[in-house]
């Protein structure tokens, strides 16, 4: 969302103009990319009496609008307090996204005025309407680590394979060969994985059969992370490394709370979330 100046019949705090007097609004950004979601936790920093009373009574709030030109994809976060957080999935841009910070009216304010208007509007009350933008703040533009990696698949280090040992029911992990995971399927669910991995339940046929081999691996490596001859194995390696590069060490998981499944989540985009919006979409479909 790139702005363009222009006049407006009324103030608007900015720093590219000279509207108000002795005031202010800007923002802190915190925004990383971790797994395959961006993450953002933005600070809003405002210096006037006035505009602070219409968020003090939300008459305004402040707004952060994210936009992907190249997608298309937009979002918006808002709050009465002076932060607001966000997050998405990283598969829904580029390699770019825009973030614009406002401060918006939510109701129509009758004759506002501020003892920090510039002195050609000394004296001077404004009826403004909701929606109406009043304080322009800092714009960031940020570019996403993308991860190429096909999370549906993890790439090379995880392979689907039938159960040759029926006495290990439904399912298997594997973490024996020093080059891959094996993820063991009886016939029958390995026949309706791979169905229902090609039509519309491809994320719920993941979620189920993906995340808790994951939770199983990940456990593994904590409980053996001291052990040099499963620290060397080669998928023991790359899910370290795909930890390390989004800020997390097998260090940081606790078997003994849910950061092993929040971990699990994360690396793979919330897929739990994905596979209800997708149960959800086609239950809407049938009805």
């Amino acid at each position: 969302m790139r702005l363009k100046s222009r006049l407006t019949p009324y103030p608007i705090l900015n720093d590219q103009s000279d509207d108000y007097i002795g005031s202010s609004f800007s923002v802190d950004f915190d925004v990383v990319t971790q797994f395959a979601e961006v993450y953002g936790k933005l600070g809003f920093k405002l210096c006037n009496d006035e505009i602070q009373r219409l968020i003090d009574d939300r008459s305004a709030e402040f707004v952060a609008h994210i936009e992907c030109p190249m997608t298309c994809f937009r979002t918006t976060a808002t709050s009465f307090d002076s932060e607001v957080e966000f997050k998405f999935d990283a598969s829904q841009v580029t390699n770019r996204i825009e973030i614009r910070t406002f401060i918006i009216l939510t109701k129509d304010v009758a004759n506002f005025t501020s003892s920090h208007f510039h002195p050609d509007y000394q004296g001077n009350v404004f009826d403004l309407k909701a929606h109406q933008i009043i304080a322009i703040g800092t714009a960031m533009d940020y570019r996403v680590q993308k991860d190429e990696r096909d999370l549906d698949n993890l790439p090379s280090i995880i392979r689907i394979t039938k159960l040759t040992d029926k006495k290990k029911g439904t399912m298997s992990v594997n973490t024996d060969n020093d080059s891959h995971i094996s993820i063991g399927l009886s016939d029958d669910v390995f026949e309706l994985y791979a169905q229902l991995g090609k039509n519309v339940f491809k994320a719920t046929a993941f979620s189920l059969v993906l995340l808790p081999a994951l939770v199983i691996v990940l456990q593994r490596m904590y409980l053996n992370r001291t052990d040099d001859s499963i620290t060397s194995m080669h998928w023991y390696q790359v899910i370290e490394s795909i930890l390390e590069k989004n800020g997390k060490t097998i260090e940081d998981i606790n078997i003994e709370t849910d950061s092993l499944l929040a971990l699990c989540q994360s690396i793979f985009a919330d897929p739990i979330t994905r596979s209800l919006k997708e149960l959800g979409s086609c239950s809407e479909r049938m009805e």
